[in-house]
């Protein structure tokens, strides 16, 4: 039998579904009352015993999110209650505080979320949110804010509780926009969280505008909304990924947003001259600060956007390059780059420019007998050592193999005889590898070359001189046209 068992979560949802179908099928208001009163109850005793069960993370927003749903199931039993005493809807009441409780609780509990899941700053998703939920306060403030505003038969109190109505939800969907636009896996607990909230905004919005044109029955189509969102919101918590839900997600590199989430942007960005239009086509009064703080909001918040877009592609195309022109092994320059810094140290130097050819004397051996990992390290040792002979504006490469160069500008021959005896004397020293020490040497081509040489034809001068230096008896210099320099040192 255990086979037929249905997972917990499926098996709230199952029992939503008939309690749903109940609260439509009798139209009955005090039927009604202990059927929403009994999925709002059922809902926080689901998300208690999910989190109790699963063991999440961070439990403080689930159990936040369990209060509110109780807290909403008793708003729901007070406003029957309220209803049947009174013959009438009551407004306002103390179900409406309880409502506008419930919303400002699960805020808070969705921000805890947030907080759990983000491994760091993530601006993008925070400007990401801001923007749709700058865009939706555009439209709140027509459809849903201002026929209160301007509503002279409301009294302070009431027109208050119904402003606080629209306020809390867009509070709400700012803090789901943080959750759903920031970084974290999306398990189906998290979509199941989602959707709970999204009902639950939805269901507000419709029973706002049915209470500002035809009024608001209970029994309505909009309580669907709220029915669901008390279903979806504890089989999110009875649902087994509910544990990775509140795990930090592992830092990421920035990236480009989604296209979905593009298009949802640009839609907010137009939310300003929509509004605006809304309004001139309604005949209402234009609300001239309204729009330009909405149209100054959203136009700071798509700049500091593009911004990091810019900065992000800047970044990659940095990353780029350096990949292309550096050493992968020795973090030196590349061929690439030094050719490059080569052309460049020929056609804008006003001075000499001196260039070292050096090529490794032992270390083939080396490399066959205690294989590559050892050559790797005497590689990476011969970059270091050479790096910390040259100075600041000197350029030290690999060009492949055991061939390495460095460029001298502005340097005399003495200056360069100089730093290459120093070459000489640091690669003579023995070199750790996971084998055993090993000794190599270095054969050394030098040249001086003036501004408007021509590199290609430079660059074989020193390559001659090296090989020179090579067949000269190893471990010394060469300078082009001149006799070998022994190594002083030996």
């Amino acid at each position: 039998m255990g086979r037929w068992r249905r997972p917990a979560w499926q098996m709230y949802l199952a029992f939503c579904a008939v309690i749903v179908v109940i609260y439509y099928a009798v139209p009955v208001d005090q039927v009604k009352t202990v059927l929403v009163g009994t999925i709002g109850l059922s809902a926080a005793v689901a998300i208690a015993a999910g989190v109790r069960r699963h063991r999440p993370l961070v439990r403080w927003p689930w159990y936040l999110m369990a209060a509110a749903r109780a807290c909403f199931a008793l708003a729901e039993i007070v406003y029957w209650i309220q209803t049947f005493a009174a013959g009438g809807d009551v407004f306002p009441s103390y179900a409406d505080f309880l409502y506008i409780s419930f919303a400002v609780m699960m805020a808070i509990a969705v921000v805890g979320l947030v907080r759990a899941r983000r491994p760091g700053k993530d601006l993008p998703g925070l400007l990401d949110a801001l923007v749709l939920s700058t865009g939706a306060a555009m439209l709140s403030w027509v459809f849903l804010i201002v026929p209160y505003v301007r509503d002279d038969t409301l009294s302070p109190l009431a027109r208050a509780v119904s402003l606080a109505y629209p306020v809390s939800d867009l509070l709400v969907l700012a803090v789901l926009a943080r959750l759903v636009t920031g970084r974290g896996d999306k398990p189906p607990a998290f979509r199941l969280i989602v959707a709970s909230v999204l009902a639950m905004l939805v269901a507000d919005v419709g029973y706002a505008l049915l209470e500002l044109t035809i009024g608001y029955q209970a029994g309505n189509i909009v309580d669907l909304g709220w029915l669901a969102m008390q279903a979806l919101g504890g089989a999110a918590a009875l649902h087994p990924s509910v544990t990775t839900l509140s795990r930090k997600s592992p830092p990421v590199a920035e990236a480009a947003a989604p296209r979905g989430r593009v298009a949802a942007l640009a839609i907010a960005s137009l939310m300003a001259p929509a509004v605006l239009a809304i309004e001139w086509l309604r005949g209402m009064p234009i609300d001239v600060p309204v729009i330009v703080l909405g149209c100054a909001v959203l136009f700071l918040l798509v700049i500091a956007r593009l911004d990091g877009l810019v900065r992000l592609t800047s970044k990659a195309l940095r990353a780029v390059e350096e990949q292309a022109t550096t050493d992968q092994l020795t973090g030196l320059a590349n061929r690439r780059r030094f050719h490059d810094r080569w052309a460049s140290a020929l056609g804008e130097s006003v001075g000499p420019t001196a260039l070292l050819y050096i090529d490794l004397d032992g270390f083939k051996p080396v490399n066959d007998a205690f294989g590559h990992e050892a050559g790797d390290a005497v590689l990476v040792a011969v970059a270091e050592r050479i790096n910390a002979i040259t100075r600041a504006g000197d350029v030290v490469a690999r060009l492949g193999g055991d061939e390495f160069a460095v460029i001298l500008p502005w340097t005399d021959d003495a200056t360069a005889d100089t730093v290459a005896e120093r070459i000489l004397e640091t690669l003579a020293l023995p070199f750790e590898t996971p084998s055993r020490q090993v000794y190599i040497g270095a054969s050394i081509g030098i040249i001086r070359a003036t501004s408007g040489a021509h590199p290609d034809s430079e660059l074989r001068r020193a390559d001659a001189a090296m090989y020179a230096a090579k067949a000269g008896g190893r471990n010394r210099i060469h300078r082009d046209e001149e006799a070998p320099v022994e190594h002083l040192s030996r």
